[in-house]
Formats: C-alpha cells, structure tokens, sequence
C-alpha cells in the first residue's frame, strides 16, 4: 500500500488534472485484477508498475477533460520542452495570426506550437519576479542550475507555478462558461 501511495503522491504533484485518491483506486483495482501476478515482485519493480498504471490513468484523464472542454492541459515536462526549444526563438513565432482563419489554421496545424507560446506569453507574467528571472536564466540564457542546487528548485517551482497558471486559465474561462449558462437560463426562465 505504501507503494501505490508514494507512486500515486507523484503522479498526482506532475498531473495536476489527476486526483491523488482517483490515481491510487485505479492502481489498487488493477493490482486486484492481477494480484498473483505481482505477488513476487521486489518494491521497486511494482514501484514502476505502479507509475506505468497510474500514467495509463492520467493519459485517459487528460484525454477525457480535453475532448470534453476543447482545452489542452499543459504538464510541465510540455512546458519545459516549449521553454526549451521554442519560446525564446523568434522564428516560433514568426506565424501570428491576423483574422479567425488564421487562428484555427494554427489550432489545427500538428507542427505548429504557436498557440502553446501564446499561452505562455499570457500566463508568464502572473509569476513572481523570482521565478521570471529563474526561466529566464535557464532557458533564455541557457544557465542550467547545479543538480539539487537552490537555483534548481526555484526553477522548477517557476515551472510548476508556470504550468499552474497556463491550466488555471482553461479552469477559470469554464467556471466563466458555466455561470453565463446559468445566468442565460436563470434569464429565460423569467419570462
């Protein structure tokens, strides 16, 4: 039990769209559907069964939410791999949109990562002036912070807030959806 707990715990700090008690009850029905299976397994062996489990769970929780609001839930390994190879490189964002059909080319296009920069550019500067200058530093600049360093956990406390606001956004825009449903209805039902 402790096993699925520390597997669950993680996955559910890297999947901010996944519930921890969600994560761990799938990993406990499928340990139950083939616990004979894993009765000889060492702790770190079913450690790693246990996370390869609970990512099939939030790979399907990402893709439900997704295909039921149209909107994309950012991780930070997505966000890190943007900073990385697009955000500070002008010609990412040479495709800037000038009317409707330009925006749902992009939104459309596989090889495009426009929107995820746009997103970024948007949610950026809601961080605090520490984790600004922590992003900045390592992916502007290219000055990666010593392995357990300060510097490195500031910088992934900046992505974790970053990636925080980029998924904030997506809930904040369907709280907005949903209350102008209800005031439209409310509306409707006084006539």
């Amino acid at each position: 039990m402790e096993t699925v707990i520390k597997a669950a715990r993680r996955l559910s700090r890297e999947n901010g769209y996944a519930e921890f008690d969600d994560i761990k009850q799938y990993m406990l029905l499928r340990y139950c559907e083939n616990r004979a299976r894993f009765a000889s397994y060492e702790p770190g062996a079913l450690y790693a069964v246990f996370r390869k489990i609970g990512v099939e769970h939030c790979k399907n929780e990402r893709l439900h939410y997704s295909y039921s609001t149209a909107e994309w839930i950012y991780t930070p390994k997505e966000v890190r791999n943007v900073l990385r190879h697009a955000y500070y490189r002008e010609e990412c964002r040479e495709v800037m949109p000038s009317g409707k059909d330009d925006l749902i080319k992009v939104a459309n296009d596989p090889n495009s990562i426009a929107l995820s920069i746009w997103d970024i550019d948007e949610a950026i500067g809601s961080l605090s002036e520490e984790h600004q200058s922590a992003i900045e530093r390592a992916y502007l600049h290219e000055e990666t912070p010593a392995h357990g360093s300060a510097d490195q956990r500031c910088l992934n406390r900046a992505i974790d807030r970053l990636t925080e606001r980029l998924n904030t956004k997506s809930d904040i825009k369907q709280k907005e959806q949903h209350e102008a449903r209800k005031y439209a209805r409310a509306g409707s039902s006084d006539r």
